[in-house]
């Protein structure tokens, strides 16, 4: 197979390279939270295949009953069907037994005839939506159980309210959707929630603000494990005009998510 030539400087960081990149999809999500950073990895995957070896993407659900990008609202239906390649209990059964070919060979469920992890997740996102109002138990329960195995934990919007039911917020810096805010700063112990951010990075943790916040969340990410010039060319090869500041974030205002404020 062909690969895709290009002239993009090189990756700063060779050592430590993600190759697996996952998708934690509650029952409805925000279509930009999940595919706006889905294409800076795209991008990632397709112009540096050279030096990044073939990477795999895993979309995981709670189970076999597909996503969708539809808000869940009552006479709302306008959206696209969103398919695992994997549920939570697959994936954490298939990690149990170190991602073997043989047991991968024994899984005939229909999610897993197709993308089956091979490897366990580097980098974990979490999209948010309308979905992240509902039942999510076994998200929450899935980021507990894979967070100490993850290079990189990135949440989009009120994908935040999950992984901080999760713990892994905790006494952390974060941030969240400004519309939402009320709402999603209420959970987490002594988790210090910035308004005024359009992204925050704590640790190995990033999470984005609201909406289209996903995707200059994904290109901060690039920048810092990949570079800051891979991230500039990628964004340059999108005609994508990347938000490269993450404490300016007007909507905080607009949406009066406050000042920075402690969930105790």
């Amino acid at each position: 197979m062909a690969t895709l030539a290009h002239a993009g400087p090189p990756i700063a960081n060779t050592t430590a390279l993600p190759k697996h990149i996952g998708i934690l999809v509650a029952p409805s999500i925000t279509p930009i939270d999940m595919f706006g950073p889905l294409d800076v990895f795209t991008a990632i995957a397709m112009y540096y295949v050279n030096e990044t070896g073939p990477m795999q993407l895993s979309i995981i659900t709670a189970n076999d009953t597909p996503a969708t990008t539809s808000p869940p609202l009552k006479g709302v239906d306008f959206g696209v069907k969103l398919w695992s390649t994997v549920t939570v209990d697959h994936y954490l059964e298939m990690a149990a037994k170190g991602f073997s070919m043989d047991h991968a060979a024994e899984c005939n469920s229909t999610e897993m005839q197709s993308g089956t992890p091979l490897s366990p997740i580097d980098v974990l996102l979490v999209p948010g939506g309308g979905g992240t109002r509902g039942n999510v138990d076994k998200e929450i329960s899935f980021v507990k159980a894979v967070y100490p195995s993850l290079q990189y934990l990135i949440s989009v919007c009120t994908g935040s309210t999950i992984i901080a039911r999760a713990g892994i917020l905790d006494g952390k810096k974060a941030t969240t959707n400004k519309k939402a805010w009320k709402w999603a700063t209420t959970f987490g112990t002594n988790v210090e929630y910035i308004p005024a951010a359009r992204w925050v990075k704590d640790g190995n943790i990033y999470t984005g603000s609201g909406v289209s916040a996903a995707t200059d969340t994904a290109y901060a990410f690039v920048a810092e494990v990949y570079g800051e010039p891979v991230a500039q060319w990628i964004a340059d090869a999108s005609e994508y005009t990347r938000w490269t500041n993450a404490s300016y974030d007007p909507f905080a205002e607009r949406w009066g998510a406050g000042t920075n404020e402690t969930k105790s």
